[in-house]
């Protein structure tokens, strides 16, 4: 079984819907897919991350990341939204290495460190982020509905 790992180019929407249904599925939360032209308009941002391993030219997995602008730093800080490996592919590695890449993406762009948040009761998420080397921070996440 041969893995292909890369980041997705302007013109990978294809890709990018695949990952989509990776995430329904995986996650297990019913959305509507956006049109094609969404896919479309994200791919052309630049703070937007969108790393995935493919199989048979078949989406396994994949992350997606946002770059955020920092007053701190010029590089800025890197946030890992999603991070999904299909079930049959999970305990492979393939998760390993697509935060191998994107780690890689943060070294290249003079990036120190990025960071993403698990829920306390997703325990795989949690012993999987510890098992690559993540270090847990204990803070609050506070959400705000906007009634829209």
């Amino acid at each position: 079984m041969k893995i292909r790992y890369h980041q997705l180019a302007r013109h990978d929407e294809v890709f990018l819907k695949e990952l989509f249904h990776l995430y329904i599925e995986v996650f297990e939360t019913p959305h509507r897919p956006p049109g094609d032209a969404h896919f479309c308009r994200l791919l052309q941002e630049e703070n937007i991350l969108f790393f995935v391993a493919s199989s048979n030219k078949k989406v396994i997995g994949g992350l997606t990341a946002y770059v955020l602008p920092s007053l701190y730093t010029e590089a800025g800080e890197v946030y890992l939204y999603d991070l999904a490996v299909r079930n049959d592919y999970q305990r492979l590695g393939v998760g390993r290495q697509l935060l191998s890449k994107l780690e890689s993406w943060c070294r290249q762009h003079g990036i120190r460190e990025f960071f993403v948040q698990a829920d306390e009761t997703d325990n795989h998420a949690i012993a999987f982020y510890r098992a690559t080397g993540g270090i847990p921070e204990a803070v609050r996440h506070f959400s705000y509905a906007t009634g829209n």
